[in-house]
């Protein structure tokens, strides 16, 4: 089993778009969860159990993840357009 990168007891959490590591607290992501037999779907709380990924909160990283389509691959899964027109909301972006 592979092991955790930690940093001071913290999980660290990588931007699914630049690549950007850091400790969730310290940066602040927006979180993309796959549940079991459901649609993707923003994690505003983070406590959804599901396959995650994290994406800055930034129109540039949001951008380029819309641009790139790349949840799909992340989140083993077919993500909607709704889903990423959410998440330009959730930073924004018009569109």
């Amino acid at each position: 089993m592979k092991k955790s990168i930690r940093h001071k007891g913290a999980k660290i959490r990588m931007c699914a778009a630049c690549g950007l590591r850091s400790r969730k607290d310290e940066t602040e992501y927006i979180r993309i969860v796959q549940p079991k037999n459901s649609a993707p779907f923003i994690d505003r709380e983070g406590t959804a159990s599901g396959r995650g990924a994290y994406v800055c909160r930034n129109q540039d990283c949001v951008r380029k993840l819309c641009k790139s389509r790349r949840l799909s691959h992340l989140l083993r899964g077919t993500v909607s357009d709704e889903l990423y027109e959410e998440l330009r909301k959730e930073v924004g972006l018009d569109g």
